[in-house]
């Protein structure tokens, strides 16, 4: 009994760190209807922003996890105008900024030194922020698309390589871990012979309270009923004078806010950074907004929990090398039974 309490305090902590990386999947999801297979490349990079504010510039944790937040807000709202939007609508803008993305990279890998270097990137930064500019200025586009679902799916899968691929470059393909000294690690007894540490009250307590300030902002503020009217219908929400690229833009920026902060969040408690590090959460990420219900933002936070509280009880009861099968099985047996996830609705209710 003691064993199977202390494997449900390990798949709470674990399970509440999940809903945080899957609900901003689903958020995407709800508004623009397309799988971000970038998502789990955002989380990998909010843990390194992390990373480098504390052990490159000596910040503080409680510093650290902000800007992780709002660097891979940042960066999911790079990725979506370089990755998806482009597949929506071709502005002038648009394609400034995929020029100035194209010279970043040549600046960044092309073995440039010195203020060769700088001039690479300091131009392509200036062409990237006019682009930005221009793409959201735009009032007539060149050109509007109806794409499949496959397109984004394919982008995302480019962009989450290139995400990856830049992160091997700067850090490495080996593991990096945070300051042994950056949090207490002495455990806590709890009873029932249950033990807790610090970093894992973190984890449950941040993730919490962040899942409480998204149903918030989804349910009680302007920009959620925005981003609920966009995800019932966009042509809908248009004609109601709603700014759908400003609202989007906000959704992918909450998104990755959310990726990042669970990048932090389970780095910090496995104390284990590393460029493929998103790949495993990306699955079990799937996995949860299926089970929950594509679109359901409640439901990916109590599959989350299911999904965690599996793996961790697969490790500690059956064997840990079918622990991903234990939540696959789930995930067949969800399909199975209720094909539209657990708290799974039509489109047309789903806002």
């Amino acid at each position: 009994m003691e064993i199977f309490a202390q494997q449900v305090v390990n798949g709470l902590w674990q399970g509440a760190a999940l809903a945080l990386f899957a609900m901003g999947y689903t958020l995407v999801f709800g508004v623009l209807d397309v799988i971000n297979l970038a998502h789990g490349a955002t989380y990998m990079w909010g843990a390194f922003f992390a990373f480098v504010v504390v052990t490159r510039f000596g910040g503080a944790l409680w510093v650290a996890i902000p800007l992780a937040m709002l660097g891979a807000g940042l960066l999911a709202v790079l990725l979506d105008r370089l990755a998806f939007k482009p597949l929506r609508t071709i502005t002038s803008g648009g394609l400034l900024l995929w020029a100035g993305f194209v010279l970043l990279l040549i600046g960044l890998v092309g073995g440039w030194s010195g203020a060769l270097r700088a001039t690479l990137l300091a131009l392509a930064a200036l062409i990237m922020a006019t682009g930005l500019l221009q793409d959201y200025r735009a009032v007539r586009p060149l050109q509007q698309r109806q794409t499949s679902h496959l397109g984004p799916m394919i982008s995302s899968i480019g962009a989450s390589i290139i995400l990856i691929s830049l992160a091997q470059t700067f850090f490495g393909a080996q593991v990096s871990r945070f300051p042994p000294t950056i949090f207490p690690a002495q455990p806590l007894q709890l009873p029932g012979g249950v033990v807790i540490a610090p970093v894992q009250i973190l984890v449950l307590g941040l993730s919490l309270a962040l899942m409480i300030g998204l149903h918030l902002l989804i349910q009680r503020t302007q920009m959620g009923r925005a981003i609920r009217a966009i995800a019932w219908s966009e042509r809908t929400a248009r004609l109601l004078g709603i700014n759908v690229d400003l609202v989007v833009a906000q959704t992918f920026f909450l998104s990755g806010a959310l990726a990042g902060a669970a990048g932090v969040l389970l780095g910090l408690a496995f104390n284990r950074l590393e460029p493929i590090m998103g790949n495993e959460v990306e699955l079990a990420g799937l996995t949860v907004i299926i089970v929950g219900g594509m679109g359901s933002i409640g439901g990916a936070a109590v599959a989350a929990f299911l999904v965690g509280m599996l793996r961790v009880l697969g490790v500690a009861y059956v064997d840990s090398s079918f622990r991903d099968a234990l939540v696959f099985a789930l995930l067949i047996l969800v399909l199975l039974v209720r094909p539209n996830g657990l708290f799974g609705r039509g489109a047309a209710v789903r806002a």
